[in-house]
């Protein structure tokens, strides 16, 4: 009965909470879809988390601390999230009532083939090596009720802090999460929940690439979609490989930079250089950029290149100099910890 409780804990605070939070960051599109809230749910929480936990670790604050004011901020963005759902609860029901009837036989087929991926990804756990300092770092932070002040190996106190990971904590968002799921154990947290989270939105972006390149093609998005999950699946012919690392490690945050937050990255530059009224808030663009620094310090370098390519083609296409300042803005978090890195 308790581990149910904590895996109710879990679907909340990985499902719902970013789901309904992410409104915020998708609401002045009028047609979003609760996988779109989801994606920017996810990206949010993110980009909250390098926010709260990098200060954390150098003022030496507790765990329970920045997971109470974690909670705080993500519980009053859901409420507000909420909210905003509730004026167009009604016109979302509708749309899901005329569009689930039209979805195409072989998005069937899709989302059966990404199910047996996740109940793979699940049961038969990957144990991989370096879950020995990522899981092991979580661990030790629940356990001391510190942020990132301990050495996974020895448990002795850092006197430097290991400057390769310190400006990425993604594993102290692991352990602040487990908090939240009630105790349930970081290691548990990372090979079972995350996932099924995680899993759900990276087929999501390329869910979201499908519908720009063909939109009301139904048949041809499952299409997509199914190749994508067949791609991915016969990725393993490397160890470096995207797909490789989604399928067999996801919970670490290079996979999830290189499964998810890059090419979200990508979608979103997509969007504003092809639409001419982009439907996302471009705060999501600098939320993104955010994140990508939180889940890897490859992200720090990764994301403006991506910034920058979308940059040169923005200049091409809507002939605007405004766009190198935009640019400058979105890779901001990366430029600021690129600097702090080097100083280190």
């Amino acid at each position: 009965m308790q581990i149910l409780i904590k895996l109710v804990l879990a679907g909340i605070w990985m499902g719902l909470i970013p789901a309904v939070s992410g409104v915020i960051w998708v609401k002045r599109k009028k047609d979003y879809t609760f996988g779109e809230s989801f994606l920017a749910g996810i990206i949010f929480m993110f980009a909250l988390a390098e926010i709260l936990i990098l200060p954390a670790i150098y003022r030496k604050l507790s765990l329970h601390f920045v997971t109470t004011v974690f909670t705080v901020i993500m519980g009053a963005a859901a409420v507000y999230g909420l909210w905003e759902l509730r004026k167009d609860a009604k016109a979302h029901i509708r749309r899901i009532r005329r569009e689930l009837p039209q979805v195409s036989f072989w998005m069937w087929i899709a989302a059966t083939a990404i199910l047996v991926q996740i109940l793979i990804a699940v049961v038969y756990a990957h144990m991989d090596a370096d879950d020995s300092f990522y899981v092991a770092t979580a661990t030790t932070s629940v356990q001391t009720d510190s942020v990132f002040q301990f050495n996974p190996y020895s448990g002795v106190e850092y006197k430097i802090l290991p400057k390769r990971y310190v400006l990425s904590p993604f594993p102290i968002l692991l352990a602040v999460l487990s908090r939240l799921c009630g105790g349930l154990h970081p290691a548990v947290m990372a090979h079972t929940v995350y996932p099924v989270a995680f899993f759900t939105a990276a087929y999501l972006v390329y869910h979201q690439f499908g519908k720009m390149w063909f939109p009301e093609k139904k048949r041809e998005q499952g299409i997509f979609l199914l190749f994508c999950a067949v791609l991915i699946w016969f990725s393993g012919f490397s160890v470096y490989t995207a797909g490789n690392f989604q399928l067999v490690r996801i919970w670490q945050g290079k996979a999830i930079l290189a499964s998810l937050i890059l090419p979200f990255l990508m979608y979103l530059g997509f969007e504003i250089v092809l639409e001419k009224k982009p439907g996302y808030s471009r705060v999501l663009v600098f939320l993104t950029s955010m994140a990508a620094c939180h889940v890897s310090s490859m992200g720090i370098m990764l994301a403006p290149v991506v910034l920058g390519a979308f940059t040169l083609l923005a200049l091409w296409r809507l002939r605007s100099i405004r766009c190198i300042g935009a640019a400058f803005l979105y890779a901001l978090p990366s430029l600021v910890l690129g600097t702090v890195y080097l100083m280190l």
